[in-house]
């Protein structure tokens, strides 16, 4: 229970405080495209897929993260450039990352452009403001490979502290989130997965039509991720991963709605009016 308070020093290793490319140091640069370079790879296994808009200050951090992966399979990474008008694309560039661009704007449409892109067995989906662990995918992958009864693996995340958010207060908020999740059963389990984290072979992905588009963003169980998981769900089983494959991710989205305080008690009630939606569902 402690540990959800700490902020790991591999995290803050990665989270560096560029906002423009320019401020990069060039040696960085130059050094993470050697390391990221062996994702340039003919005939993958698995491909990390990552949707990007306008994520210049933020990307850098993720694709530093993905640089140290250990992941044993031949593997691919593929940003989905989603019509960025600030100069992530020239950072892809720099980095020498794959990267497809989709005019169609939505996260949703950025994903689907991944999914079609990737050539890999196994999908891991990510996202371009989170911080990844080096052994991050190798569980979800190995699920996948090993249990063919099981279509869709998930991992928690945590949010990294910013000067209006500290780790204890986030790490309150996401037990909140938490204990939403174990309320409202196996039956929702779907909308606790989240974009940031998860995987899904390619071939079920594509049977079930892909992601779906002009869902409805402020009911958790209505987004893309969730709702991917969801078909999913009904060609096999969702495996959640518990504390292992933990993703650290930005908090910027959360603080939108004004205080932390606020951000906890909107998403607990969204969570107990779904449950409670569905409890009585059942009922009739």
């Amino acid at each position: 229970m402690m540990q959800k308070f700490i902020y790991p020093d591999w995290v803050a290793r990665h989270n560096y405080s560029y906002t423009k490319l320019s401020e990069i140091p060039t040696q960085l640069l130059e050094d993470l495209r050697q390391k990221l370079e062996r994702f340039n790879i003919d005939a993958p296994e698995v491909s990390i897929v990552i949707p990007a808009y306008n994520e210049e200050a933020e990307l850098l951090k993720s694709l530093s993260s993905f640089s140290e992966l250990t992941i044993p399979l031949k593997t691919e990474i593929i940003i989905a450039n989603n019509n960025s008008t600030d100069r992530t694309q020239a950072l892809l560039d720099t980095l020498g990352v794959k990267s497809v661009f989709q005019p169609s704007q939505g996260v949703s449409y950025a994903r689907q452009a991944g999914l079609e892109a990737a050539r890999g067995t196994y999908i891991l989906n990510g996202d371009a403001d989170s911080i990844y662990a080096p052994d991050w995918g190798i569980a979800h992958v190995e699920i996948l490979r090993t249990q063919p009864d099981v279509t869709c693996v998930y991992g928690r995340y945590s949010f990294v502290p910013t000067e209006d958010s500290s780790r204890f207060r986030l790490a309150l908020h996401e037990l909140a989130a938490e204990t939403a999740y174990a309320l409202r059963g196996k039956g929702m389990e779907s909308a606790s997965v989240r974009g940031c984290n998860f995987a899904y072979r390619k071939a079920d992905a594509m049977k079930v039509g892909g992601f779906k588009h002009n869902l409805d963003r402020s009911n958790t169980a209505r987004c893309e991720d969730g709702w991917m998981a969801l078909e999913l769900s009904e060609l096999g089983k969702i495996h959640y991963l518990g504390t292992s494959d933990q993703v650290w991710t930005s908090s910027r989205r959360l603080l939108e709605q004004g205080s932390l305080l606020r951000a906890t008690y909107s998403r607990f009630k969204l969570y107990m009016r779904e449950f409670y939606r569905r409890e009585k569902a059942i009922a009739h």
